[in-house]
């Protein structure tokens, strides 16, 4: 990938972002034990949610992402955890997945929905998961209101929910971030974290809008029509 060692932009994000995945433990945390549980982790990048999925839950866990360099990141840790019977990490897109319909016992998508759009997302989950199977999403605290409405239509109930608020996110996340990009010196941080200095940034100046949701879903049998 052409980065010295310390400088990768994904790798030092990765260290940051598992400061967050306390709350993913909190979020699960109300999930009944499942016997063989298979999970679908709906854009893991570099699979900081996929290693807490699979220490909480014994199965199979299937991670999915577009980003070939995330990817590897997750490739390498499945192989240092010795956890390749149990991770299967896949690049690809979500929309080109061809799992058997209600395959999965657990869902995942840790920021996907604010890519692809709330509804959007959860019509993808609802084509893999079954009845009575979990789906854990974590987007932008936006439209509370709006997505109760999406989660009843297409047939969930909402189980559990709770928030990010901007505190926990420059505590737990772009502190963390700032403090690994400024000790790298200014040669370094003015090309290769051109983004990530413009996001936090962007959270220094209106930091309300970096709040988060977790939702914690259970698609409902479907009603005979």
């Amino acid at each position: 990938m052409g980065f010295k060692l310390g400088t990768n932009p994904l790798e030092i994000k990765d260290h940051c972002r598992a400061r967050l995945g306390k709350y993913l433990v909190q979020a699960i945390s109300v999930l009944p034990s499942i016997n063989k549980v298979i999970i679908l982790d709906m854009g893991c990048g570099t699979g900081v949610p996929t290693i807490i999925l699979s220490k909480r839950f014994k199965g199979s866990i299937y991670a999915v992402d577009t980003n070939e360099d995330a990817i590897n990141v997750l490739k390498q840790k499945i192989s240092s955890s010795h956890l390749i019977h149990r991770i299967f990490a896949i690049q690809r897109s979500v929309y080109d997945l061809t799992f058997t319909p209600n395959y999965f016992d657990i869902i995942l998508a840790e920021g996907l929905f604010n890519i692809i759009g709330f509804e959007e997302g959860l019509k993808l989950t609802n084509r893999f998961i079954k009845e009575n199977g979990y789906v854990i999403v974590h987007d932008e605290c936006t439209n509370q209101k709006g997505k109760e409405g999406i989660i009843k239509k297409l047939g969930f109930k909402l189980i559990h929910s709770f928030m990010l608020d901007e505190q926990v996110w420059w505590n737990d996340y772009y502190q963390c971030l700032e403090k690994k990009i400024n000790s790298l010196g200014m040669n370094i941080t003015a090309t290769l974290f051109k983004n990530e200095i413009s996001e936090i940034n962007r959270f220094k100046e209106q930091p309300w809008l970096f709040r988060s949701m977790y939702y914690v879903l259970i698609r409902q049998p479907k009603q005979p029509s």
